[in-house]
């Protein structure tokens, strides 16, 4: 009867060549694939760094352009009539409505940023327009400056440009009355934007639907508020405007 640590060594010395005749093929088959499809894979990579340069291309040109849309927004800016220090508290008025040369500078200001929006692009588009609405506010042309903050807010630009863009927008369609259309903008808003600016846009839907007399409308904005944000910062707020729906708030 065979010595079974023999038997043992023996299976094992043999299993060792196994093995390495099993890495050696498995080396030999990766090897072959890749000579084999080198123009291919060469094209693979090629087409990868093709799309990595387009990438680097297209976004430095964006920012370049970017760069230049903010800059002429500030040329803009420095031709434009300034307002006086106490003006910018509302302790003095913006402008002396008066002095015709200095409004008719202001007009044309409006003009150049609405312009300027028409050609530009994102956040500086939203930028330019919100220029025009205060120039236009400036000058007394209320459907002006409504039509750029509608140009501005209809831009769909994410983050802070865009969400200002549309609240200046629904505050300007409730000075207007068309309470309705905020409403409606407040509602987009919410379901476009996220984390705070959607938080902010379902307060002010709140806000704007107590003042329409819309209480259940509100208490469900509330409620939705509620459930999207549960560890809100803002539960004063949401606080003090459930009140309001059921009359014991200012």
């Amino acid at each position: 009867m065979a010595d079974p640590t023999n038997d043992d060594q023996t299976k094992a010395a043999d299993a060792a060549p196994v093995e390495q005749d099993r890495l050696f093929k498995l080396q030999m088959a990766v090897s072959d694939f890749v000579l084999g499809n080198a123009r291919y894979l060469g094209s693979v990579v090629g087409v990868i760094l093709l799309v990595a340069l387009v990438y680097g291309v297209v976004t430095s040109w964006t920012a370049s352009r970017e760069a230049e849309e903010f800059s002429e927004i500030a040329r803009i800016d420095y031709k434009m009539p300034k307002v006086e220090q106490l003006a910018l508290f509302g302790l003095a008025p913006m402008d002396d409505k008066t002095d015709t040369a200095r409004m008719g500078n202001v007009e044309e200001g409006a003009r150049r940023y609405t312009a300027l929006g028409d050609e530009s692009h994102g956040a500086a588009a939203v930028y330019a327009y919100l220029k025009a609405a205060d120039a236009w506010r400036r000058v007394d042309k209320a459907d002006q400056r409504l039509a750029a903050l509608e140009k501005a807010s209809k831009k769909g630009v994410k983050g802070l440009a865009g969400f200002s863009a549309d609240t200046a927008y629904a505050a300007a369609l409730v000075d207007a009355g068309r309470t309705d259309d905020a409403l409606a903008l407040y509602r987009d808003m919410a379901g476009r934007h996220q984390n705070f600016f959607a938080e902010r846009s379902l307060l002010s839907l709140a806000e704007a639907q107590i003042a329409a007399d819309k209480k259940d409308d509100a208490k469900r904005t509330l409620d939705e508020l509620r459930t999207r944000f549960p560890q809100t910062p803002r539960e004063n707020e949401v606080t003090f405007l459930e009140g309001k729906i059921s009359g014991s708030g200012g």
